[in-house]
């Protein structure tokens, strides 16, 4: 068994922590400068979540918003596919982006080297992140 019961429970834990990066005041600045949309593609369980740091967010002081399953306000400039589990472990830091690239444990398409330029602006969400699971009660989930 996964980290996550299920697509629903996915989204919970993802709605929580995203409202959190796209309103944090070093994060958020950064990825909205990116103009990019970013689409996670999931599985086990599956989901799809695009974030999108071009299109005004209608929230003040948000830095973009996100949307889950596949109708999106923008098509994507990139596509990250991977199972949930694995992006568990990315948000608490455990993983080495390029080696997944490399080993196919992250499929991607589009502008692949844009989003990896991210990578530095993010970091502050992989402490973020086991915060949002304890916020949430999930303990149990930190890595």
């Amino acid at each position: 068994m996964g980290y996550f019961r299920d697509t629903e429970h996915l989204y919970e834990v993802l709605g929580a922590f995203f409202d959190e990066v796209r309103f944090h005041p070093e994060m958020g600045p950064r990825l909205r400068e990116s103009r990019l949309v970013v689409r996670f593609v999931y599985t086990d369980p599956e989901g799809v979540v695009t974030i999108n740091f071009v299109d005004p967010p209608q929230e003040e002081g948000a830095f973009g918003f996100y949307e889950f399953g596949e109708e999106v306000t923008r098509e994507p400039d990139v596509t990250m596919k991977q199972s949930a589990d694995f992006s568990h472990r990315f948000w608490h830091g455990k993983v080495n982006v390029i080696r997944a690239l490399a080993t196919r444990q992250i499929v991607a398409s589009g502008s692949v080297q844009k989003a990896l330029k991210l990578l530095p602006a993010i970091r502050p969400s992989f402490a973020l992140y086991p915060e949002v699971l304890r916020r949430l009660g999930y303990e149990e989930m930190i890595l």
